[in-house]
């Protein structure tokens, strides 16, 4: 398992520590913590370490071999109809044909008798042991009603975390569509915990119990939405400190690879510890969500000339005792002392405490027409507020007139440095975070040594007369191999 290190920035969350540090994130209610649960049942996983991998799904190695899919990507399958599958090939720079080596999961469970959304994954290794980038057929069997939900646990996928999966009515009708992703973040009480590597506390379907996916699992969601909604299971190992913006990116990049996501409205909403995550995500990535949604918990009140670049409308709750109110009206207040192109907004409802009251009167929208006249009241249905946003039209609208940022090389060994470049024309000023920290120039070089192997994430912001534009360069460092023993 690839070492993980995390950095003093504000929003990294070491769940092993007290509740001190999860005062911008929402403590847990007492009903849900491991400290008065009853002891854990342990639950049987393939292979937990995937639980924090930071590899990216496409690593860019232009050795790699190359799989592609024949016939459609998505395939409507009546009830009680034989299914063909149309195959794939795969191809390699340097074998040529490796078509005879695809590896095809899923097709065994396949059942054309029970109707759900199957996926039929595609894989393959070359003669250099490199891995094609998986490639997947969804296969919705059905008798003219779709499956709502999906549950995918460990190993019935290649992603490092298990989720459930909502997918639109439409979503085979026309092979060259896309559809708005949402990936909800659920509470600190629906993780996935581990005690020396074996996983002890909340099976997937505890995510049922709360958040969207019980929204969607209690037939309150309305279908005619066109939303693919992710809802993933974050795995937390009090012994290995975990960046949970980095282990939500490698997912955010398999949804990307496996969905017929359209790039440009990726939204992130989520609850109390979901909502921290979901402003840190937007903190370390500013350049790809079209916007958030966090509810019932803040962030901090220095954040926002970074957040500035994602809009956001935040919730709470007036008698929230666990998380205050306060917090997420600083972080929000913010984001606004920026100048953001788009003013950030913040409903505060009247009551609901920290329970899920508050969360389902903005997801179900039970709240509209609420909130304490002081702040925004909620007056417009979240989802159309969400469609309403395109990455596309925010980066036309703030973008400077040139930007580049690059690290070199892309990936390197461990105890060897790399270097950052860049350069925005027109900007009067630059801040960098995730894994670097500080006021920068305009343009400039930068070496860096990661202190340990894993997934490194460099943002830099940066702002001028045209606007703001914020970039990111990602290094992979490598573990060293072992040391080959002394020749005898």
């Amino acid at each position: 398992m690839l070492a993980l290190v995390t950095h003093a920035r504000a929003g990294i969350l070491l769940l092993a520590a007290a509740c001190t540090l999860l005062l911008l994130w929402g403590c847990p209610d007492t009903s849900s913590s491991p400290s008065s649960a009853p002891p854990p049942t342990p639950l049987p996983l393939p292979d937990y370490s995937a639980c924090v991998s930071v590899v990216p799904v496409d690593p860019g190695n232009p050795n790699e071999p190359v799989i592609t899919l024949l016939g459609p990507r998505v395939v409507s399958q009546p009830l009680g109809v034989p299914y063909v599958d149309a195959g794939a090939m795969a191809s390699d720079p340097h074998d040529g044909d490796i078509s005879s080596r695809l590896v095809v999961t899923g097709l065994s469970i396949l059942d054309v008798n029970t109707a759900g959304d199957y996926l039929i994954r595609y894989n393959v290794v070359d003669s250099a042991q490199l891995s094609a980038v998986e490639v997947a057929r969804m296969v919705r069997v059905h008798a003219g009603a779709f499956t709502e939900q999906t549950a995918r646990d460990f190993g019935s996928t290649s992603a490092h975390l298990a989720y459930y999966e909502h997918l639109p009515l439409n979503y085979s009708a026309d092979p060259a569509q896309t559809f708005p992703l949402i990936v909800f973040r659920h509470g600190w009480g629906g993780a996935r915990f581990t005690a020396d590597g074996t996983a002890v506390q909340t099976p997937l379907s505890g995510l049922l119990e709360a958040d969207m996916a019980k929204l969607i699992d209690d037939g309150l969601w309305d279908d005619s939405r066109p939303f693919i909604v992710l809802s993933p299971q974050q795995c937390i190992d009090p012994l290995v400190p975990v960046a949970t913006a980095r282990q939500m990116k490698v997912f955010v990049d398999y949804a990307i690879n496996t969905y017929k996501v359209d790039t440009s409205r990726i939204y992130m909403a989520g609850y109390s510890q979901g909502s921290g995550n979901t402003w840190d995500y937007a903190m370390n990535y500013p350049q790809q969500l079209a916007a958030v949604v966090p509810m019932s918990g803040g962030y901090g009140s220095q954040v926002g000339c970074v957040l500035k670049a994602t809009p956001a409308w935040a919730f709470g709750a007036a008698d929230d005792t666990v998380v205050p109110y306060q917090n997420q009206v600083d972080t929000v207040n913010s984001i606004n002392s920026c100048n953001p192109i788009e003013r950030a907004k913040v409903t505060i409802f009247p009551s609901g405490g920290h329970d899920l009251i508050e969360e389902f009167m903005t997801i179900d929208l039970t709240g509209l027409g609420q909130g304490l006249p002081a702040y925004d009241i909620y007056s417009q249905n979240i989802y159309d507020w969400l469609l309403a946003h395109t990455r596309q039209s925010l980066v036309a609208a703030v973008a400077p007139a040139a930007a580049a940022f690059t690290v070199t090389p892309s990936a390197t060994a461990f105890g060897r440095p790399a270097t950052l470049k860049w350069s925005a024309e027109g900007a009067a000023s630059c801040q960098a975070s995730g894994d670097w920290l500080g006021p920068r120039p305009a343009s400039g070089t930068e070496s860096v040594q990661p202190p340990a192997p894993g997934l490194y994430s460099y943002v830099l912001t940066c702002d001028g007369p045209a606007g703001t534009v914020a970039q990111s360069a990602m290094l992979t460092v490598r573990e060293l191999p072992p040391a080959a023993p002394p020749y005898r």
